[in-house]
């Protein structure tokens, strides 16, 4: 690695760690704007039947419901900054925190990529890249910590636990990319679009 690279890897870490610190101390939010400010969304219903509606931000009378959730304490939702994706982040601490991926569709209507598997893609990266085998992990826990200024990836983070008979896993903040176009994941933080992540405005 030379020392352009290996600047830029140290640079890069030093953002995650104080992006991933700063988005660490936020709760759930159950009301608020997307990055832009001109979609709302809202949180309703008992515990077990939780539902997000979203809506103009300036005619928040027009909402339409965008999907059901958990909503376990550890929900957040993260658009992009031009507002053309939506991930929701949800789960409970004995269940594990995922993520769906929603694509914008018109106005304040989003359709979910059911089979995006951000989860297990990034699951099988950070194993394989560790030359350990796929599917060893009993929980994960999702986090996004960033979007790219283009809307086109965003930076994440993995921690999770499992194993076998043999032997038992740990994953500690594994860091990965996410690129929406291709659906893969990329975890080479001194890739150039790397510079463009910035935190996402709430």
């Amino acid at each position: 690695m030379d020392k352009t690279t290996l600047l830029k890897t140290i640079l890069a870490a030093a953002t995650v760690y104080l992006l991933g610190s700063q988005c660490g101390r936020a709760g759930q939010l159950n009301e608020g704007n997307s990055t832009s400010g001109s979609i709302h969304f809202v949180v309703k219903g008992p515990q077990d039947e939780r539902k997000i509606f979203l809506s103009p931000a300036d005619h928040p009378q027009d909402e339409v419901e965008l999907c059901q959730t958990e909503g376990w304490g550890n929900l957040e939702l993260h658009f992009s900054p031009d507002d053309s994706w939506l991930v929701i982040q949800d789960g409970g601490s004995s269940l594990g925190v995922a993520f769906r991926l929603f694509q914008r569709d018109r106005g304040v209507i989003y359709k979910e990529l059911a089979k995006a598997d951000i989860d297990g893609k990034a699951e099988r990266a950070a194993l394989e890249q560790n030359h350990l085998a796929p599917d060893l992990l009993d929980h994960h826990y999702m986090k996004l910590l960033a979007w790219s200024a283009d809307s086109k990836s965003f930076l994440f983070s993995l921690s999770g636990h499992g194993g076998d008979k043999e032997s038992h896993v740990e994953i500690t903040h594994w860091l990965g990319l996410y690129h929406l176009a291709p659906g893969t994941i990329g975890f080479d933080l001194a890739e150039p679009d790397h510079a463009a992540v910035v935190r996402q405005k709430k």
